[in-house]
């Protein structure tokens, strides 16, 4: 048996928990499923690892999180340290993972991250990438105040270009015409806007 096998039988044993009297069958049954859990759950983790060693790394403040209907990819909208809007995607929310890192992203809407992301081939074009959100860490709550440029920029960005639709969508949020805003603020913002919803 080679070192590993005897690692993960043991740390299965030690999951399952003692052999009771005659039940050595059962016992023997359990610690071989969990054996085999533990196992391709290190293979999970191994991919999950490899993934955020190549993943670049940048502090960000996330806005909004919706589901794309066709690829049921979620997309995070944050607003990265330049004041710019990235457009980021999630692993497919079909999948546990992209579920989970869905429902994540949407706990830690109005929160400054540390956005973890990688660069991957599209299935369905080999020569197109999309932007695959990897790891998000929580720095809390952003309470930093966003410029009235800055804001009236990233809602218009967000409509596409579409003033008219960025101005419906400033005034249905109830935001002043003139001042800084909140986080929370442009995020109400960035809802009312088509592309949005969800």
């Amino acid at each position: 048996m080679n070192p590993r096998d005897l690692e993960l039988t043991l740390a299965a044993a030690r999951a399952v928990g003692p052999c009771p009297p005659g039940e050595d069958a059962v016992w023997t049954e359990q610690v071989r499923a969990k054996a085999t859990h533990l196992y391709t759950l290190a293979d999970t983790v191994g991919q999950d690892l490899q993934r955020l060693d190549a993943a670049k790394q940048f502090t960000a403040t996330l806005l909004a999180v919706r589901v794309e209907a066709t690829s049921t990819r979620g997309v995070l909208i944050v607003r990265n340290t330049s004041g710019e809007l990235e457009h980021l995607r999630t692993d497919r929310s079909d999948t546990d993972g992209g579920r989970a890192m869905v429902e994540r992203a949407r706990a830690l809407a109005g929160h400054r991250l540390r956005v973890y992301r990688v660069n991957e081939q599209m299935a369905s074009n080999a020569k197109m990438q999309v932007r695959t959100v990897v790891h998000l860490t929580d720095y809390g709550l952003d309470t930093d105040p966003v410029s009235e440029t800055g804001a009236k920029e990233n809602v218009l960005a967000a409509a596409e270009g579409d003033k008219e639709a960025a101005r419906r969508a400033w005034s249905d949020a109830g935001l002043p015409e003139t001042g800084s805003v909140s986080v929370r603020q442009l995020a109400d913002a960035l809802a009312q806007l088509p592309a949005a919803e969800a």
